[in-house]
């Protein structure tokens, strides 16, 4: 229980001190009997406060712990009145660091009474929030204290960016060499088998194909595939010098997180090993994985990174290159106005990886025009480059990359293997 010192209370006090100096240096019967009713309003209303908060149980119901920008935080709040003593003057309200949050409702009861209702705030931001506990404060009818009490305890609540739909993303972005599928034959059984071929001596049983063996009446046996070998990573540059805006979600950080997130989302509807990588301290390296879980790692990763990152782009490609192959998709999304990053993806590009970049365009978020552009040097090095501005939907600036000078962008040339 929390005690708060209202102003109020501080002139109750105030005057009762002055009460008292006149009643002792005077000795008035009138300053005595003032001295009495103040002390006895005084005790009343701690008693009333303190009272209003027994008997009291609160309850929260919610569905999950997660939500997306852009969705809502709902749940259902209920109060009860143990006992039979009637509360009044009762303000409920959930403790919460959620951005625009505002769940607070006064209230009265009378004897065993129970009082309910929704809440529901929009979902502003993305990251890790505190929910779920619950204060209550009491107050007397003389307005001279207010007692608070908590319940229920704090839970963490994920709050997940925002995923635009990408019904026309660019298939450059989304390009897996060898048709998507590298065929390798495996020695090991795999959820991927191409062809069947006659039994041998020593091959598992559980190799058998038996509508196979049926209609050929010979013992035939599966051969397995390595299956998708191809795997796609996402990078979002969350380096601290590369970022600016104008408040807390109108920036390039948080666009460049969109477009994550909206192509994370999208590369798995399409069944792709998604990875996810970013120079940001609170998210650095997520294996690409096609699990079913695979896309709440991501989307959580994703929730809580910042742009507080200390190794800059280039470098961090370069820390990243022994993670790719000529099997791999990259694609880099940066409001970097440097152009040392562009280096680095050139060089994985030539190794074989198929890359591409999205560039968040920092003008329209108030850096100078006059500030460096990586788009001549992009072109340059053919990587396929889509520029986003601030206020664009993403799936319009991923749907065909940019052009330099008039010219149309050309598609890079497929690097052979072993190049």
């Amino acid at each position: 229980m929390n005690l708060r010192l209202t102003k109020r209370k501080v002139g109750f006090l105030l005057l009762l001190g002055v009460v008292i100096f006149y009643t002792l240096g005077t000795g008035f019967t009138f300053f005595f009997r003032l001295l009495y009713v103040m002390g006895i309003l005084y005790a009343l209303g701690l008693g009333w406060a303190w009272l209003n908060l027994r008997g009291i149980d609160v309850q929260l119901f919610r569905l999950g712990s997660r939500g997306q920008v852009g969705g809502n935080l709902e749940g259902r709040m209920q109060v009860f009145n143990r006992n039979r003593l009637p509360k009044s003057w009762l303000e409920v309200r959930e403790v919460s660091d959620l951005p625009g949050y505002a769940g607070g409702r006064g209230i009265g009861l009378v004897k065993e009474q129970s009082r309910a209702w929704r809440t529901e705030t929009y979902l502003s931001r993305r990251g890790v929030f505190q929910v779920g506990q619950v204060e209550v404060t009491s107050q007397d009818p003389f307005g001279l204290f207010r007692l608070t009490r908590r319940f229920l305890e704090p839970e963490e609540y994920i709050v997940l960016p925002a995923a635009e739909p990408l019904p026309d993303l660019d298939p450059r972005l989304a390009n897996l060499p060898s048709d998507s599928r590298y065929n390798r034959r495996s020695d090991h059984i795999t959820p991927d088998s191409s062809t069947v071929r006659e039994y041998a001596y020593g091959d598992s049983y559980r190799r058998i194909h038996w509508p196979s063996t049926v209609r050929l009446n010979t013992l035939m046996v599966k051969e397995f595939d390595i299956g998708i070998s191809a795997e796609s990573w996402v990078l979002v540059d969350m380096f601290q010098r590369a970022h600016l805006g104008y408040d807390e979600v109108d920036n390039t950080e948080e666009l460049a997180v969109t477009v994550a997130a909206s192509l994370v989302n999208r590369l798995t509807e399409l069944s792709m090993p998604v990875g996810l990588a970013s120079n940001s301290p609170q998210a650095n390296l997520i294996r690409p994985d096609s699990s079913p879980s695979q896309i709440s790692r991501l989307m959580e990763a994703l929730a809580v990174m910042r742009a507080q990152g200390r190794v800059p782009l280039e470098r961090f490609l370069y820390d990243l290159r022994p993670n790719l192959s000529r099997f791999n998709t990259l694609t880099v999304i940066t409001a970097s106005g440097r152009t040392e990053w562009v280096t680095a993806l050139a060089q994985m590009r030539r190794q074989g990886v198929t890359v591409a970049a999205v560039y968040v365009d920092p003008v329209d978020f108030g850096a100078p025009p006059e500030v460096a552009s990586p788009l001549e040097a992009l072109f340059n090095n053919e990587i396929p480059t889509y520029v986003m501005h601030r206020g664009r939907p993403v799936n319009e600036g991923l749907s065909v990359p940019v052009q330099w000078e008039g010219m149309p962008f050309r598609e890079p040339a497929r690097v052979a293997a072993g190049e």
